[in-house]
């Protein structure tokens, strides 16, 4: 800019107002940018749910074929493959089981129906166990609301409306005040 010693006082007067103006604009940038951390972590948009606690007494899901194949063959790729990473290990042993015949599968399918039974047979224990505790659950939770209904009653009988007292009205729907 111009030296202001020079400009007419008009102009002077201007820029000393546009110099308020722009000191203005930076303490509100200053302010954004202070509150900018705390935008930031306010959440957008709500959670969906929150994930349901594993019980640690149910029964673990069945291993398929796959799986045991891949827990007896896996030491031996890696002694191996010792400079590879664990994805590429991972992904040779796949096409090597995809390679595999009908019959070089069986053993490992047959240990993974034996699972499958396994898994079955602890899950109905598991649902049967569940089950009475859900009926134990529904009993106390029953109990409760009986009781929160009985005090309820309780509560209503003692605590009566006030009955409103008959006051005579005159003509014109005022209340006449008698001593």
């Amino acid at each position: 800019m111009e030296n202001i010693q020079n400009n007419p006082p008009i102009y002077r007067q201007e820029f000393f107002i546009f110099k308020e103006f722009l000191d203005g604009m930076k303490d509100i940038c200053n302010k954004y940018q202070s509150l900018l951390p705390q935008i930031k972590s306010i959440r957008k948009r709500p959670k969906k749910y929150n994930k349901r606690p594993k019980d640690p007494h149910a029964p673990k899901m069945p291993q398929s074929a796959f799986i045991f194949y891949f827990k007896h063959v896996k030491d031996r790729f890696q002694q191996e493959h010792k400079g590879k990473q664990f994805q590429e290990i991972t992904s040779m042993i796949a096409k090597k089981w995809n390679e595999l015949s009908v019959a070089e599968q069986e053993p490992y399918v047959k240990l993974s129906e034996a699972d499958r039974r396994r898994y079955n047979q602890e899950q109905k224990q598991y649902s049967v166990i569940t089950q009475q505790q859900f009926s134990k659950y529904l009993q106390r939770k029953l109990k409760v609301e009986q009781f929160e209904s009985d005090s309820y009653n309780e509560v209503d009988q003692q605590i009566k409306p006030k009955q409103e007292e008959e006051v005579d009205e005159d003509s014109f729907g005022g209340n006449l005040i008698q001593n």
